[in-house]
């Protein structure tokens, strides 16, 4: 006998994936902001050469990492508001706050990786001090306020998963 299983909609746990979706995520751009950002630059890495094209392969892998992560919340918020599963503040916003984590995961990935990455490249002759560039700075200002927002919401969207998942 052939059987092959068919994976349906009731058959996935949903709080739990989007609760394991955004922890992993949120852990994830932790590690990179606050270990493997800040070992680089104490390492004296950011000052080769070969830097720029490394940090860009990294962070393109990151940033589409996000991208699947922020897909799988967005849908996940979406399913479990049909759902009527988180509360009425919840309910109103979740799939709202899912969108804005899906944009900012596009913002990384579509422009402000390559454009960091693009300046980077540009700036690489002509600063040999292995200092970041001024021009830069508005770009990683960007990039620490998205973070932050991100942060605040997705925490947002875990505990409002959390608590449903605890009510039913």
């Amino acid at each position: 006998m052939n059987r092959t299983a068919k994976l349906t909609v009731a058959m996935v746990d949903w709080p739990l994936l989007v609760m394991g979706s955004l922890a992993m995520w949120l852990t994830g751009s932790l590690v990179m902001d606050l270990l493997v950002v800040p070992s680089l630059s104490a390492a004296g890495m950011m000052a080769e050469p070969g830097f720029i094209s490394a940090g860009h392969l990294l962070f393109s892998v990151f940033n589409h990492l996000e991208l699947l992560f922020a897909g799988l919340v967005l849908s996940g918020c979406f399913l479990l508001h049909q759902q009527r599963f988180f509360s009425v503040s919840g309910q109103r916003f979740s799939r709202i706050l899912a969108v804005v984590l899906l944009a900012i995961a596009i913002v990384y990935t579509y422009i402000l990786t390559p454009a960091i990455t693009d300046l980077g490249f540009d700036m690489a002759s002509f600063t040999s001090t292995g200092e970041m560039p001024a021009a830069m700075m508005p770009l990683h200002w960007l990039y620490w306020g998205l973070e932050l927002v991100k942060l605040a919401v997705g925490l947002t969207l875990l505990r409002w998963s959390y608590q449903g998942a605890v009510r039913h």
